[in-house]
This record gives C-alpha cells, sequence and structure tokens, in this order.
C-alpha cells in the first residue's frame, strides 16, 4: 500500500504527458502524421514514471479539497488546449485559429525570424549584421535596405524584425541553419524546444523550492503556460523567457554549490540578453568569487566559440555600431514611426517608455524631462539593490523571489520591453508568491488581480490604452520593487537558512 499511487498523482502525471504530447505531436507531425502519433504515444509512456515522482502529499487532496481540486482540473485542460492549439499554428501558419490571438499583426510576426536573418547575414560574413540599412522595418529603411536573396525557405515573408543580441547568440540560429533551410522547420521546432525546455525548468525549480512551495509552484505552471505573455514569446520565438529562466537556473545551481553550471547557465543567459548580469552583482556582493570565475569561464568559452565560427566581424560590430544605439534607442526606434506607434509605445514596459508614454499624452515637458531621466537613476537603485539583498542568507522560497524579482526589474531597464512576452517572467514571480497565501481569500483575490493586471487590457482606444497600461506598469514596478524591498528587508532566520545552506551543499 506504501507503494500505490493515488488518483490524484495519476491524474497529474497524465495531463502533465498530454501537454507535452499537445506541444510536440502537431510539429512531429507536420510532414508525416504517424511521426505525431509517435511522439503522443512516447509523450504518455512517461506517465507512470511521473507518477511516482510527484509527491505523496497529492493523494487524497481530491477528498480534503474537492472545489480547489476541480478548479485545477479545469486549469490543467486550459493549458493543454492552449499549447495544443499554440502548436497546431507554429506546424502550419494557415491554421491562424491557433495563434495566441487572432490579430493579423501577432500571426504574421516572428521575432525569431531575425536570429535566423541575422545568422544567414553572418555566414555571408557580413560587415555589420546589426545595421539598419539590412532590416525592412526601420522606417524609413536604411539608404541601402535590401532584403537578402536568402536561400532559407520560407524565411522572407517574416523577416522585418532587426536583431539585437550579443554576438554568441548567433550560435543557435547558426546551428539550427546547419541542420535545415527551411524557415517552416525552424520556426516549429524553436518553439517545440523553448516550451519543453520552460516546462522542464519550471518543474526542476519547483522541485528544489520543494515542501508545500515547490508543490503549489509545480501545480500552477500550466497557469504560466496559459497565459498571454507566455504564449506570445513562445509564438513568437522570443528567447526572453528562457534567458530567465537559464538565469534562475543558474543561482540554483549557485545555491547548490554547483558552480561550474551556474557559471554556464550564467553566462549563457548574460550573453543572450545582457539584463540577467544584475545577478553578478548579487554575487560580487556575496563575495561568491567561485561563481564569479566559473562565470567569466564559461563566457570567454562561448564569445571564443562564437569567434571562431562568426569571425570578428559581429563582435567590432556590436560595440563600434550596436551598444550605442542600445544606450540611445536608436535601436529601437522602428517602434517609434512603425504601423501602430501608440499602441507599441502603450506595450512597452521598460522605464525608458514612460517618458514616450507620456509625451503621447500631452503631458508638460517638464514632467516628461524627469521621466527621461528616470533610466539611470534605477539603474544606480537596481545596482545598490542587488547589493543590498545579496548579503543574508535566505530559505530556498525567499531567495527564489529575490531572484525573480531582481531579473524582472533588470528587464525592464531594456530600451524596448514589449509586455506581450517580457512580463512573462512577472508570471512566474506570481506563481511564487501564490505558494504563500495559505487559503486566505483576500490574498487569493489579490492575487488574482495581480495576475489580470500583469496580463494587460485588449487593445483599448489610444488615450485609454496609454493610461491603463501605464498604471498597469506601474503596478509591476511596485510589485517587483516591494518583493526586493520586503523579503530583503527580513530578518534572516538563521537557523533555518543555515540548516537549509547545509543540505544543500551535500546535494
Amino acid at each position: 500500500m506504501a507503494n500505490q499511487i493515488g488518483v490524484e498523482r495519476w491524474t497529474v502525471a497524465l495531463l502533465g504527458a498530454a501537454t507535452v504530447a499537445a506541444i510536440v505531436a502537431p510539429v512531429a507531425g507536420r510532414t508525416h502524421a504517424w511521426l505525431g502519433v509517435l511522439a503522443a504515444l512516447v509523450a504518455f509512456s512517461g506517465a507512470p514514471w511521473a507518477a511516482h515522482a510527484l509527491p505523496s502529499a497529492l493523494d487524497g487532496v481530491l477528498a480534503r479539497r474537492r472545489v480547489a481540486s476541480m478548479l485545477w482540473l479545469a486549469l490543467a485542460l486550459v493549458g493543454v488546449l492552449q499549447m495544443g492549439r499554440l502548436s497546431m499554428f507554429m506546424a502550419d501558419a494557415t491554421r491562424e485559429w491557433g495563434a495566441t490571438v487572432p490579430d493579423p499583426a501577432a500571426t504574421h510576426h516572428a521575432c525569431m525570424s531575425a536570429y535566423v536573418y541575422a545568422a544567414e547575414l553572418s555566414e555571408r560574413r557580413v560587415a555589420n549584421v546589426y545595421a539598419a540599412d539590412w532590416y525592412p522595418i526601420f522606417d524609413p529603411p536604411g539608404p541601402t535596405c535590401r532584403l537578402v536573396a536568402t536561400s532559407v525557405q520560407g524565411l522572407a515573408p517574416w523577416a522585418s524584425d532587426a536583431y539585437e543580441y550579443p554576438p554568441p547568440f548567433l550560435l543557435l540560429p547558426r546551428l539550427a541553419l546547419a541542420v535545415t533551410s527551411s524557415f517552416t522547420a525552424i520556426r516549429a521546432w524553436w518553439f517545440v524546444i523553448q516550451a519543453l525546455a520552460l516546462i522542464g525548468a519550471g518543474v526542476l525549480f519547483a522541485r528544489w523550492v520543494g515542501g508545500a512551495a515547490g508543490l503549489t509552484l509545480g501545480l500552477l505552471l500550466p497557469a504560466v503556460l496559459a497565459s498571454l505573455e507566455t504564449m506570445f514569446g513562445l509564438q513568437f520565438g522570443q528567447f526572453h523567457a528562457m534567458a530567465m529562466m537559464l538565469a534562475l537556473g543558474g543561482m540554483v545551481a549557485v545555491a547548490s554549490r554547483r558552480t561550474a553550471l551556474a557559471g554556464a547557465l550564467l553566462a549563457a543567459a548574460i550573453l543572450s540578453k545582457m539584463s540577467p548580469a544584475i545577478l553578478l552583482v548579487a554575487l560580487a556582493a556575496r563575495r561568491d568569487w567561485r561563481a564569479l570565475g566559473w562565470t567569466a569561464v564559461w563566457g570567454a568559452i562561448y564569445a571564443g566559440v562564437g569567434l571562431a565560427v562568426l569571425g570578428p566581424q559581429p563582435y567590432v560590430a556590436f560595440v563600434t555600431y550596436q551598444l550605442p544605439r542600445l544606450a540611445n534607442g536608436a535601436a529601437f526606434a522602428f517602434t517609434h514611426t512603425g504601423a501602430h506607434p501608440v499602441f507599441l509605445a502603450s506595450r512597452n514596459f521598460s522605464i525608458a517608455g514612460i517618458a514616450h508614454k507620456l509625451e503621447l499624452l500631452g503631458a508638460p515637458g517638464q514632467a516628461i524631462a524627469v521621466a527621461s531621466a528616470l533610466p539611470w537613476i534605477y539603474s544606480i537603485a537596481l545596482l545598490v539593490a542587488a547589493a543590498w539583498v545579496a548579503r543574508r542568507e535566505r530559505p530556498r522560497a525567499d531567495d527564489a523571489l529575490l531572484w525573480l524579482a531582481l531579473l524582472d526589474l533588470a528587464a525592464l531597464r531594456s530600451p524596448e520591453a514589449p509586455s506581450f512576452y517580457a512580463l512573462a517572467p512577472v508570471l512566474w514571480l506570481l506563481a511564487l508568491l501564490a505558494t504563500r497565501l495559505r487559503g486566505r481569500r483576500p490574498a487569493i483575490a489579490a492575487l488574482a488581480v495581480s495576475w489580470v493586471l500583469v496580463v494587460g487590457p485588449p487593445p483599448l482606444p489610444d488615450r485609454v490604452d496609454l493610461i491603463v497600461n501605464l498604471a498597469c506598469q506601474a503596478f509591476v514596478f511596485v510589485l517587483c520593487a516591494v518583493v526586493v524591498w520586503r523579503v530583503g528587508a527580513a530578518r534572516e532566520r538563521a537557523p533555518k537558512a543555515r540548516a537549509i545552506r547545509a543540505a544543500t551543499a551535500t546535494i
């Protein structure tokens, strides 16, 4: 009887397998239906193992908390359906009913097209893969703008976004191009890899948190997956959520004394999105030189491999051309002049986006000038906060909250942080906060409202849209800042914290 698996664990395991099958099967069956069936069978074959691995605390929960169990079941089914229909769209872009939302501006957009396009440019040894002249999205385009007669099948209709990432990131799309010259296949399998990686990272993170908090976090994964920000990120092929999870995994590895792995994960995150470098400040304040050293080693390895494969041109262009344009906002000038400048401005949750919102709302010049100075004030405050919170030992769940809040705040320092995908990691923060509710109805209601505010409203009339999203943006900043302040200022529960650190050192 001790090894008997309850219906609850079987249900969770089967729904997890169904989610994986819903993600993989439509893409695997894109060319041959039998491959989709095989993928689904493989996904479900792991259900018995998953049922055994799930915590026995789930057994009997249906009888103890019937309403909550039914609500979770409905949520998990929604997650399966959302992932299934999105996978159908990623396998075949003509199935627009499967897109996150049926807006043509969204269904015809793929951020990852810039990754593939820039990778092809680098293959052709173009001197500056960042040059605005190469990207039609700049309006008006550069004087020599030309979308190359690409050899990547199906890329041309999607290519528009400019490539904004550091050079080593090009190794990923270059690897994809080495496998296939079909953008349709790259787009579909990029979705599968990212979706499965996010689920895997979420499960491992929940297991690391452990206890009731880890179980609750794991059970909320369907809510994160089915939310618009996560789905948009997966649909667009954006690497943002993956970079945040790599950084989070790096800090988990630091806490578990796996510093070589920590360095590999942190370096990968920083060399893709740069904003996770805020965690290096925390490590320096903690005087964790070993973790910093491994991060430097892996960063040098990634950069060296990139230099060998890509050549020096992308590195020179990034330092001399792209970094200044990122600093002054020119790299994202297309968001001010495109087809929907007000909508894009309202959805830019970057600290730098506040000034643009106020300008469009007709705010006085003094208010706009003050808002324009906020990014540098914000940067200094963020660095101080990262150093301050790193000085104490805390339980795992507290550490996780701080890392997520710092990562979210750092990501919003970028000149452009579209809420469509930039807020997906904030949902992970809310899911972690949900582990502390303990059934308190007012707190649950507050969390539900917070979730709605982070997800954001549908498109509204221009002025209303700007005002509402400015309020939502302020809420996100306040939420993350309060988490940093409250958790960072909390007194250390010394015996418990030390016991946890001692236990993790032996793992």
